[in-house]
């Protein structure tokens, strides 16, 4: 009995499965002929993902990580040279408006315009490097001022494309100053570096930020006082003052031509 209940179980599981597969069969055979387009449908929509990725293995698009590195490295060059070329732009611009200040002055005085080629200490201590000579009329002993029409040397060579400019701050030249507001009369020495030191009598009360003029150079803007070195057991004290400029930064010379007349 319990042979036949087995055996029947089995029959039972085998006749099932045929009624499926033959009812899958048929739903095929119906869908094949009714809808023909169905089952290339179905089979390119499930290998299309493989297709895609054997693709982008083949162009290249799955890279490794050296590769990837290697092209964030590039991008980062690609956006530092950028950035170099804005600030190269935005430079020339900040130089163009220099040059339209300082253009408008020289074309309301005889001054020329002339660039800087080296400053201390690539040239000789105290001494500018100029891009004009003798091709625009320079002569020895001609002023030269900064922008702002500050005196701060003058020219003591002369060469064919090129000058040199002497600092008035050269060790041991003197200049007649007037110093702060009640313009006492004082010698100026030269110190170097653009600096300069003058002894004045206690009671002149000059302290640091007063201005230097220099009337041998139509009382232009010559220093500001740096600083007052005084010694209560001596009648004078020592003023110590530099031009209203950078020298050694300054790009842009004028030059009067006219300044020996």
């Amino acid at each position: 009995m319990t042979y036949l209940r087995t055996h029947d179980n089995r029959s039972g599981r085998k006749r099932a499965a045929g009624w499926v597969f033959a009812v899958l069969a048929a739903a095929v055979l119906v869908i094949y002929m009714f809808v023909p387009h169905f089952f290339p449908s179905l089979f390119t929509s499930m290998v299309r993902p493989f297709w895609r990725t054997e693709l982008s293995i083949e162009l290249g698009s799955l890279q490794s990580l050296e590769s990837l590195l290697q092209e964030n490295q590039y991008l980062k060059r690609q956006i530092a040279d950028a950035d170099a070329r804005l600030q190269t732009i935005a430079a020339t611009e900040a130089e163009n408006q220099e040059l339209k200040a300082i253009l408008g002055r020289a074309s309301t005085t005889p001054y020329i315009l002339a660039a800087v080629l080296s400053h201390p200490p690539i040239s000789v201590y105290d001494e500018l490097v100029i891009d004009a000579g003798s091709d625009l009329g320079f002569t020895a002993g001609d002023t030269v001022y900064a922008p702002g029409n500050v005196p701060i040397g003058t020219i003591s060579d002369v060469l064919g494309q090129t000058s040199k400019v002497t600092l008035f701050s050269s060790p041991g030249q003197k200049y007649q100053v007037q110093i702060g507001a009640a313009h006492a009369p004082a010698t100026a020495v030269g110190r170097g570096g653009g600096q300069y030191e003058a002894d004045i009598p206690r009671d002149a009360k000059v302290s640091a930020g007063d201005f230097v003029l220099a009337p041998s150079l139509n009382a232009k803007p010559f220093g500001v006082v740096v600083t007052v070195l005084a010694d209560p057991a001596q009648p004078f004290e020592t003023v110590l003052f530099a031009p209203p400029v950078n020298i050694y930064a300054t790009r842009w010379v004028l030059v009067d031509t006219h300044s020996k007349e």
